[in-house]
């Protein structure tokens, strides 16, 4: 095995992982604004019919949900990324044999669930005609992305730990 694969934490590691995660991030916003615009742009072009009125509270009770466990998932999601958990704190082997790859990998999953408030706002907005949704979906992937955009510091932790 090679250094990578064990999770010694070496600085190009540490360095290539935190670069992965920032593209990760960078990109699920990227995506989110652009099928935004191309749904507003739908609408406003009149290309798409839209839904009947009884549909269009389904489409907006359906965002209201997959916003509240989005929201909450990259929440538990993230914080799980920035810091250890408390079971590897007796056992920090567990962690460290994750190296920073493990971080990566927990903030691409925070970030798929902000994609999904994104994405499930603009079909609703493309079906039921709700700005207020799109915006609001919009909205939630910005502040969730700026927030948790990766930062050196999650990363470092495996510099100072090296497995046994």
């Amino acid at each position: 095995m090679n250094g990578a694969d064990t999770g010694n934490g070496s600085r190009s590691e540490v360095d290539q992982a935190l670069k992965t995660a920032r593209i990760v991030c960078v990109a699920i916003v990227a995506a989110v604004l652009l099928y935004a615009g191309v749904a507003w742009w739908l609408v406003r072009s009149e290309a798409v019919a839209a839904v009947d009125p009884g549909t269009a509270n389904l489409l907006r009770q359906v965002f209201v949900a997959v916003m509240l466990i989005g929201v909450l998932g990259w929440m538990v999601i993230w914080g799980r990324a920035r810091t250890p958990a408390p079971s590897t704190d007796a056992r920090p082997e567990v962690e460290l044999r994750q190296g920073p790859r493990g971080v990566v990998g927990k903030l691409i999953t925070a970030y798929a669930f902000l994609e999904a408030v994104g994405l499930v706002g603009a079909t609703v907005h493309l079906l039921a005609r709700s700005p207020g949704v799109l915006l609001t979906g919009v909205a939630i992937v910005l502040l969730g992305a700026a927030l948790s955009y990766p930062r050196e510091e999650w990363f470092e932790r495996f510099l100072h730990h090296r497995p046994a």
